[in-house]
């Protein structure tokens, strides 16, 4: 996880000649037969070598006429259409659920499968100026999401809950990628301890890094206020309890 400082196939196919010239557009997959030479042409464009095992399979098992050029082509747009689905890219996100222990839950905003989330939170314990490094919650993985699901909640703070009491006030930021993503997402979080918070993406970050001090010993309260400024009130959604 990146941490931010904060301040046609060209394919020709063999098929037997048909009675009459015959040029058959499908989708991104063109048939040609003409002449007397008994073969034709099938080229296709922007496919995956690896489809050519399925476009001989077809060729093979279809009628030689003009009706079989135009289930060929059709048969051949649906494949490319399927391959050019699958190589959207996910989009993953995060937020938090429970107003009194907030969890953390991945959300799968894609229509694709999403695969090894990884999330980083670094949140400072604002009543407490001594410590010098955020809560020590581990950065941490989910495995994949189906589309447009949700995970199961987790209680990133299961290692810090003895050192928190009600009314502490933890500020920070939060992040999430994966390697297939189109972008990664930044958050930042404020959280009064068994009361609420809320969270606030920022649109115009895309790694999915979280922000830190320059220097927590002494940019820390400057850290603060900048979060805030960066977070404005419009755009904190409010940590509400899970349905």
């Amino acid at each position: 996880m990146k941490v931010l400082v904060f301040l046609a196939l060209g394919t020709s196919l063999a098929l037997a000649q048909a009675d009459a010239p015959i040029v058959q557009q499908g989708g991104d997959c063109t048939v040609n037969v003409s002449g007397s030479s008994n073969s034709a042409s099938l080229v296709c464009n922007s496919v995956d070598p690896k489809l050519a095992e399925q476009i001989r399979a077809i060729l093979k098992g279809t009628r030689r006429n003009e009706a079989a050029a135009t289930e060929i082509s059709q048969k051949l747009d649906q494949i490319l259409k399927q391959m050019n689905k699958e190589t959207v890219p996910p989009l993953v996100a995060l937020r938090f659920v429970g107003q009194k222990y907030p969890a953390l839950q991945p959300i799968n905003e894609s229509s694709v499968i999403a695969r090894d989330m990884k999330y980083t939170v670094a949140l400072w314990n604002m009543e407490r100026p001594q410590d010098l490094s955020p809560l020590q919650i581990p950065t941490g993985t989910f495995d994949w999401l189906k589309p447009h699901t949700e995970g199961g909640p987790t209680n990133i703070f299961e290692h810090v809950t003895s050192e928190l009491k009600d009314g502490d006030r933890l500020f920070g930021t939060m992040g999430v990628n994966c390697p297939d993503c189109s972008r990664g997402r930044t958050y930042v979080v404020y959280i009064v301890w068994g009361k609420g918070g809320w969270v606030s993406e920022l649109k115009n970050e895309q790694s999915g890094g979280v922000f830190v001090p320059r220097n927590p010993t002494t940019d820390r309260e400057a850290y603060f206020k900048r979060l805030e400024e960066i977070a404005p009130d419009p755009s904190r959604i409010p940590i509400a309890d899970p349905q």
